[in-house]
């Protein structure tokens, strides 16, 4: 089953960075309980993913070290963490609704696809991630996520992997920001070995194409040269022939035009008697 991007797009409603700051602006002017609320609605909502600005906020900041701290905690997990982290956690952590549960499971699979070095991840991985006990059920989570725009990628039933092809971006934690950059570092450098790589086989292949064109030249000149030595002897022999003609090179040997060419007919001796 192949993934579309198209099909992540279909969705009606407001786009999801358009709602995020609707929960924002909530929370900038509201406190304590209400925040959480927002918390909660944000959590639940269908179309957001990402929760860094609402993280962020002072408002709901402000909830660390009260009563209403494990809702934060529960806020910073949706941004970090993963369903299998939540499960770990569940007895000091607030309940999920089913949309909640669902949103988390789904990006579960994100931080799988993102985190694996392979080509694929195993069903069987997945399905650890998310609790899936079918593999019915950990399908329909993929195709979920696959609308939802989360991944890009294609599900081989046959060999029970999902091949990911591209994973949506989750929230950075501000710790996590420095072997971030030092990825992205490393990702540079090798951007630019294989810029330096390309434009060296480019100037290669210049080199190369032009000595082709010197060769190609060379030969052309040369195949002249023959063509007029050829041309040069045949005119030659042509003109040698029309001056044995001339002058009487030929089986009757040296004469020709002079006449000197046919053997000479002898006249008889006149009689030196009077005519009678």
């Amino acid at each position: 089953m192949a993934a579309s991007e198209d099909a992540a797009s279909s969705g009606a409603g407001p786009e999801p960075q358009q709602q995020l700051e609707q929960f924002t602006l909530l929370a900038k002017s509201l406190k304590g309980r209400a925040v959480v609320g927002v918390i909660q609605q944000a959590l639940a909502s269908k179309r957001v993913f990402v929760f860094g600005e609402l993280l962020a906020m002072p408002n709901v900041q402000a909830l660390r070290g009260t009563e209403h701290a494990a809702t934060l905690e529960l806020l910073e997990l949706f941004c970090y963490g993963t369903y299998a982290d939540y499960t770990r956690r569940e007895a000091e952590l607030p309940g999920l609704t089913p949309p909640q549960r669902h949103k988390l499971k789904l990006l579960s699979i994100v931080t799988a696809c993102r985190d694996t070095a392979a080509a694929a991840v195993s069903y069987d991985d997945l399905a650890r991630e998310v609790d899936a006990s079918t593999t019915r059920d950990l399908e329909d989570l993929l195709i979920d996520a696959v609308y939802s725009g989360l991944v890009v990628g294609k599900m081989d039933q046959q060999a029970r992997v999902f091949k990911a092809q591209r994973a949506a971006a989750r929230d950075v934690r501000l710790e996590d920001v420095p072997a971030l950059a030092d990825k992205l570092e490393r990702w540079l450098e090798t951007a630019k070995s294989l810029t330096d790589a390309l434009d060296a086989s480019r100037l290669d292949g210049l080199d190369a194409k032009r000595a082709k064109q010197d060769r190609a030249a060379a030969l052309g000149a040369a195949v002249d040269d023959v063509k007029r030595n050829l041309k040069d002897h045949d005119d030659a022999a042509a003109y040698g022939a029309g001056m044995g003609g001339a002058f009487g090179y030929g089986p009757g040997g040296f004469g020709g035009a002079y006449g000197e060419g046919a053997p000479q007919k002898r006249r008889g001796k006149r009689s030196r008697l009077p005519f009678k």
